[in-house]
């Protein structure tokens, strides 16, 4: 490694650090957030790392005249976390949708779970009560969990339904929905009856200030429409 790639490379590693820290700081100065809408504002400004490094990448392949083959992935999620924001969350799992909503509610929000998980090991991991709604086909009346807490993936009025409730309730307060069941309903029903829904949503939350949390799987897409889903929802 010569002294000059060395220096080069230093140099934009710190200019990296240096512009995150920034644009973290000028989100949070902006509005009075509290210790958990700051946690997702790192985790988001995190996940644009990768996004940063793919522009660098190409400026690279301008000034030295090639190109490199493999393409890194991006995680795409909203810049901002907040009351009347949609953050969607990139993953293979719905831990860290289910991790941000159980610190919203521990920071007293109003919290509705829209899941495939039980609402019994819902409310046990969040250590808080919350509105849960079970993302199933199991029959309400064999388990011993509450039928209205059933929702079949087919039931998008009923589910809808409990959202404008939810919002209607919450209005002036502080909550959240946690929408973490997409690929499920999306494979019992169609991607576009999904993303009908989730633009409503979004235009609901918004307006009533509230904040959706979005977990989806790039690899459940086909096409074009993952695309579509997220110039939609970010």
């Amino acid at each position: 490694m010569t002294k000059e790639y060395a220096d080069g490379y230093l140099k934009g590693y710190e200019e990296g650090l240096r512009e995150s820290l920034e644009e973290l700081l000028s989100l949070t100065c902006r509005k009075n957030y509290n210790s958990t809408e700051i946690q997702l504002l790192a985790k988001n400004q995190k996940n644009g790392i990768s996004k940063k490094v793919v522009h660098r990448r190409k400026q690279i392949e301008r000034e030295l005249g090639v190109s490199f083959t493999e393409e890194p992935q991006l995680t795409i999620t909203r810049q901002e976390a907040g009351p009347g924001k949609t953050v969607l969350l990139k993953g293979e799992n719905n831990r860290e949708g289910l991790e941000a909503f159980r610190d919203l509610l521990r920071e007293g929000w109003q919290g509705l779970c829209i899941t495939r998980m039980s609402p019994k090991d819902v409310r046990q991991i969040v250590d808080k009560e919350c509105s849960v709604l079970w993302l199933t086909k199991a029959d309400p009346n064999a388990g011993d969990q509450d039928p209205d807490e059933y929702l079949q993936p087919t039931e998008t009025a009923k589910m809808q339904t409990a959202i404008r409730n939810f919002l209607a309730k919450n209005k002036g307060n502080s909550s959240v929905i946690l929408l973490d069941g997409m690929t499920f309903i999306v494979t019992n029903t169609d991607f576009r009856s999904f993303l009908k829904i989730a633009q409503k949503l979004k235009d609901d939350v918004y307006q009533a200030n509230s904040m959706l949390l979005l977990p989806y799987e790039p690899k459940s897409f086909s096409g074009n429409d993952l695309h579509l889903f997220e110039n939609e929802m970010s």
